[in-house]
């Protein structure tokens, strides 16, 4: 469905007067971001007063937070990984965590610290989204790092635990002609054996006890209905 930045502002003035929503959610929109600018502008004219949420994997192009300055008002970023190798492997871009820096002090500089309404809602700021990955916590430490850093050491984080394996993770390698490539340890042939499993509760709990070592010390917590409370 494609919707011109005019009906997609209509939208948003749907959701505020008959959906009963607490904010707008873009969701990785970053392929579009002159369209959601425009829709953002249009609805405002029209009377749109909900928070603007850009919920990212922090892949974005400096560009486009300049053309979103002003107007969103709760950044949801990921970081993902720390080194070139893993994110060249798993996100095939070797560049992403060099990337991901930039466009979250981008965002911080833009809106600063999450801050909350009376009754409890986020009402404006960054909350920054690190999911624990198996074996790679020690990656999970360095960003934490990093982010008490250069961001800030008040930045409201949310360690995650979620992660489980999906999608292609426990298929087998395929061969160049596409058939199954076999060998006599088949568990080694699975596309990314290393993740092939949940993440362990000691992990995410290594990399939350290092957050709070570099001096972070806003954590989020999950809402019973699995997301967040914004």
């Amino acid at each position: 469905m494609h919707l011109r930045p005019e009906e997609l502002a209509e939208w948003y003035l749907k959701l505020q007067e008959t959906g009963r929503v607490h904010n707008i959610d873009l969701v990785t929109p970053e392929h579009v971001v002159p369209q959601v600018v425009l829709s953002i502008l249009h609805a405002k004219t029209l009377g749109l007063t909900l928070p603007i949420v850009y919920n990212t994997s922090s892949f974005d192009s400096l560009a486009s937070i300049e053309l979103l300055d002003g107007l969103v008002d709760i950044y949801l970023p990921d970081f993902k990984v720390w080194n070139a190798a893993t994110s060249k492997r798993l996100l095939k871009a070797d560049d992403y965590a060099e990337v991901a820096k930039e466009s979250i002090k981008a965002m911080y500089k833009q809106v600063g610290d999450l801050c909350f309404t009376t009754d409890g809602l986020a009402k404006k700021g960054v909350l920054l989204r690190h999911l624990v990955m198996p074996g790679f916590e020690d990656e999970g430490k360095h960003i934490m790092q990093w982010l008490a850093e250069n961001v800030s050491t008040d930045l409201y984080v949310h360690v995650m635990e979620q992660y489980h394996p999906r999608a292609h993770v426990g298929k087998q390698r395929r061969g160049p002609l596409g058939q199954s490539v076999s060998s006599p340890k088949p568990s080694k042939q699975l596309r990314y054996v290393d993740i092939n499993r949940a993440v362990r509760l000691e992990e995410v709990h290594s990399v939350s006890q290092a957050a709070r070592e570099a001096g972070l010390w806003r954590f989020a917590e999950a809402a019973e209905h699995g997301g967040h409370n914004i």
